[in-house]
């Protein structure tokens, strides 16, 4: 299984309008203005930083100028007091000369992991730094960011801080940095100075090879090992890095990880995440070894209130700044139509919600036909929702069916693919039964319906029938109500899906096999690993079966 080479995280380089851009940050600014909260500290500076990354990868000369309002956002996020002289910091952003296209890309660990910046000047204290001289490099994208998070923390303390940020090249599992001859110089002397560098991002990722490549050509341009710290967000696993002699290379560096007890409301206080939701659930926690598989490190955080705190509450963190707002905004959406339960934003990126009185549903409710009817209805009904209410700008669906033709290659499947492109939306991604809870008064309500249509594993926005084709094969319909299901998507929706239905249910398979594979391969010898492989081998049954029909067909 680890041999396999399958995709299932998607590109997360987007092109966008630097005026737009601008434009947002600005807003930002002014919010600021008006209220100088913990939670708006941190949305300007994510926008600043997003900014900073996408000129310094464009080479804008103005992207220094923009660095400056990120240092400024950072030491007013760090000493806890407002931004001062905001009508000339809005000025100078508005003055600031961008590109009319921009290259961004999704800060993760902002958006779906939970990685506070403020953990980034937490873990000074962890430093020795033995003199009050700090070169900060930062890793972009969110390495613009956090290395100005740093920058602040140590200029708070009196030190004498430098802060760059490099954009390492090359495959993902050997990437390799060059450093500007400005960068370079001011590298040099620094160590003439003596100074301590320290190298942020929020990684290691699946290879570590990013943070390698620039701890590399920092000690080929001078910087003695013992002068250099390396600080991830996480404590790496060093034998599972794929880069090539990742944990011998690693392993000659001095590493810092950041506090890995996040940052949430006072509240929260039960954690549940990493799957152990399941156990909560009363249909589910009877049969653990038939727990819906879960690739457990890669869930959001979610957590619990205590029976102290009144009327128990599910906090689950959506994003910061932006990011957090469009899942709000989706799940505010949906539970105004009646679909799901009303959101609350709390602090912290986390949204919050009321538990619901009822139980999950399982693929066997099919097997009711009155509960069938019910069931095949809604989610027909939600399915036309989501068409009309999250419409999105798709050009095509080359990413999407590239993957699809990629992993059946690398699963030996000879499966042909022809996605159709009709109608765009922010889909909900996850259809599985036990994400629909049937309550005491016979509502169907469905949960964690904002997050999963947009984040860093496909197919991101994409045409409607991938939902359709989720509720397909994870509810294991028959072909009957397959028949119906469509029919009442139609009826509510003005959407005939049936010409490409069979297309995107072969997408979907080969996406959840290659998911839960890679999962399986990542959490090898846990509980979860058994429970991954099964629900691997039944995806892979879909697509066999279309083989099956491929070839009875010829």
């Amino acid at each position: 299984m680890s041999a396999l080479n399958l995709l299932v995280f998607r590109g997360d380089q987007r092109r966008v309008n630097g005026q737009e851009l601008k434009s947002a940050l600005v807003s930002q600014l002014e919010r600021l203005n008006r209220s100088c909260s913990l939670d708006a500290l941190i949305s300007a500076l994510l926008h600043a930083g997003e900014l900073e990354c996408a000129m310094a990868d464009a080479n804008g000369l103005s992207w220094r100028s923009v660095a400056l309002l990120t240092d400024r956002i950072a030491d007013a996020l760090v000493c806890g007091e407002p931004v001062s002289d905001f009508q000339a910091l809005t000025i100078a952003v508005r003055a600031t000369p961008v590109l009319d296209q921009l290259n961004i890309a999704i800060p993760e660990g902002f958006a779906y992991y939970a990685l506070h910046p403020l953990a980034y000047a937490e873990v000074l204290h962890k430093i020795s730094v033995p003199a009050n001289n700090l070169v900060v490099v930062g890793i972009r994208s969110i390495g613009s960011t956090l290395s100005a998070v740093m920058a602040a923390e140590a200029r708070h303390r009196g030190m004498e801080v430098r802060r760059f940020t490099v954009r390492p090249q090359g495959h993902p599992y050997d990437r390799h940095t060059e450093f500007s001859l400005s960068q370079l110089a001011l590298v040099q002397n620094s160590v003439f100075a003596e100074a301590t560098f320290v190298v942020v991002d929020e990684g290691p990722g699946l290879s570590g090879s990013s943070f390698l490549s620039v701890a590399e050509a920092l000690e080929k341009a001078g910087v003695p090992r013992e002068k250099m710290i390396l600080v991830s967000g996480h404590e790496p696993k060093l034998e599972s890095l794929c880069a090539s002699d990742a944990a011998q290379r690693w392993q000659r560096f001095r590493c810092v990880a950041v506090p890995n007890e996040p940052q949430r409301p006072d509240q929260a206080a039960d954690f549940i995440g990493g799957g152990q939701w399941r156990g909560r659930l009363s249909s589910l926690s009877a049969t653990e070894a038939d727990w819906p598989a879960t690739w457990t490190s890669l869930e959001r955080l979610k957590y619990l209130s205590e029976p102290e705190h009144g009327s128990p509450k599910l906090f689950k963190f959506a994003g910061l700044g932006r990011y957090g707002d469009q899942v709000f905004e989706r799940e505010r959406r949906l539970a105004e139509a009646g679909f799901g339960p009303l959101p609350r934003q709390e602090s912290d990126g986390f949204i919050s919600y009321a538990c619901i009185d009822g139980h999950p549903m399982a693929a066997s409710d099919l097997l009711q036909s009155r509960v069938a009817q019910q069931v095949l209805a809604r989610l027909a009904e939600y399915c036309a929702f989501r068409l009309y209410a999250f419409s999105a700008e798709v050009s095509d669906l080359h990413a999407l069916q590239q993957m699809a033709e990629h992993n059946l290659r690398e699963l030996k499947l000879d499966v042909p693919v022809e996605l159709q492109l009709k109608r765009a939306v922010i889909v909900d991604g996850h259809m599985q039964p036990h994400e629909w809870l049937l309550t005491k008064d016979g509502q169907l309500l469905k949960t964690d319906s904002g997050s999963h249509g947009d984040d860093h594993f496909f197919p991101g926005p994409t045409d409607i029938a991938w939902d359709l084709a989720g509720a397909i094969i994870e509810w294991r319909m028959s072909g009957q109500q397959v028949k119906e299901f469509l029919d009442l998507y139609r009826q509510a929706s003005g959407d005939d899906a049936s010409a490409r239905i069979d297309d995107f249910i072969k997408a979907y398979a080969v996406f959840r096999t290659a998911y839960c594979m890679m999962a399986a391969n990542a959490m090898s010898g846990s509980d979860e690993h058994a429970r991954l492989e099964r629900a691997a081998a039944d995806y892979k049954s879909v697509l066999i079966k279309s083989v099956v029909r491929n070839e009875s067909a010829a």
